[in-house]
């Protein structure tokens, strides 16, 4: 079967009753996530952190944020409700300075966002900038850290910088706690920090990033061997044409993946606890909202997103590597994300529950 990809497609998929039973969500339709207060707490019961969560998402002895960060390890798990989610007082808007972190999850449109991003930094005048650091290799993360800590810095009462976080820039997971130091730094400026990704169906965004095998020549199981079960800590390499999923991408981004082999539940109950936590505007393949929303935030002057990074190809596909693909999307935890998202961020399904 052959399948053209002109973009990161939205694949629609079906929300199962099992994740509705497990999560035990209260469905609402929100676009925009914010914690109800402005500043963090790190307070809380110990007890209350699972066995998995500290042994899986620990911070490492050697960085200089290490206490907030095991305070943070300690905070209690949060349920994953609407009043536990980031939102916006639009009453506030337009900040007057602040930054935009974007965290660019590989084929969700996010080449597309960057660059309509830097040029809305052309178009707004010289009170606004843009800066970027990531590669392919490890090692990255380190020089993105001490960049961030410097733009966060002296932000002008009026100035606006747009900050691209990409490949191997930022491990989320591993150090969640930099983004905790940067709101606050940000904040007592008088600055908006707004954390931002975009994120799409599961088995549309593994097909898209399909296409990373054809230069390679590799087939679909070379392709995807990473993300069979027994391969759970082994990382998909640029260079050799694998990828990473969004929900990986999100907690791991291309460091080090799944070390400690958590399940795909507690995967997925420390993705949506990072994006309840820390990201403002969370949308799904929405990028009309993402523009208005952004515009909106910062008071810029309106501009249109153009596509970018645009795959023209063919992909073909048997039955049975259709099947493939689907199954080991699930196996990893993504499907159960992205419904879990569409739950919370959505009201997918909310007649169920309503």
């Amino acid at each position: 079967m052959a399948r053209r990809l002109p973009r990161c497609k939205v694949v629609v998929t079906w929300f199962s009753a099992l994740l509705l039973l497990v999560l035990s969500f209260t469905a609402a339709r929100i676009y925009v996530a914010f914690h109800l207060s402005d500043k963090y707490s790190l307070e809380g019961e110990a007890g209350n952190s699972s066995a998995e969560f500290l042994k899986e998402f620990v911070w490492p002895s050697n960085e200089p944020i290490v206490e907030l960060a095991l305070e943070i390890a300690k905070k209690p798990k949060i349920p994953p409700l609407l009043s536990n989610m980031r939102s916006i007082d639009e009453s506030k808007l337009p900040y007057k300075c602040g930054i935009i972190f974007f965290y660019h999850i590989a084929c969700t449109g996010g080449a597309s966002m960057n660059h309509w991003l830097g040029k809305q930094v052309k178009h707004n005048g010289p009170h606004t900038s843009y800066w970027t650091s990531w590669g392919r290799h490890d090692g990255r993360e380190r020089k993105f850290i001490d960049g961030m800590n410097n733009q966060t810095k002296k932000i002008g009462p009026n100035e606006w910088r747009v900050v691209h976080a990409h490949g191997y820039s930022y491990f989320p997971n591993a150090s969640e706690a930099y983004l905790y130091q940067w709101r606050e730094e940000v904040e007592s400026q008088g600055c908006g920090f707004v954390v931002t990704t975009m994120l799409r169906d599961a088995i549309g965004h593994t097909i898209s990033q399909t296409k990373g095998m054809i230069k390679p020549n590799l087939t679909l199981d070379e392709f995807m061997s990473h993300l069979e079960p027994e391969n759970y800590n082994q990382r998909g390499i640029f260079e050799r044409g694998a990828f990473v999923t969004q929900l990986d991408y999100l907690l791991y981004n291309m460091g080090p993946r799944n070390e400690y082999n958590a399940t795909k539940e507690e995967k997925v109950r420390r993705a949506v606890e990072l994006l309840q936590r820390h990201f403002d505007v969370l949308l799904l393949n929405d990028y009309d909202r993402f523009t208005a929303i952004i515009h909106k935030i910062t008071g810029w002057s309106p501009n249109t997103m153009k596509q970018a990074n645009v795959f023209d190809g063919d992909l073909n596909y048997s039955y049975a590597e259709l099947q493939k693909i689907k199954d080991l999307t699930e196996a990893n935890g993504d499907t159960m994300f992205i419904d879990a998202v569409k739950h919370l961020y959505y009201g997918h399904l909310e007649h169920l529950v309503s």
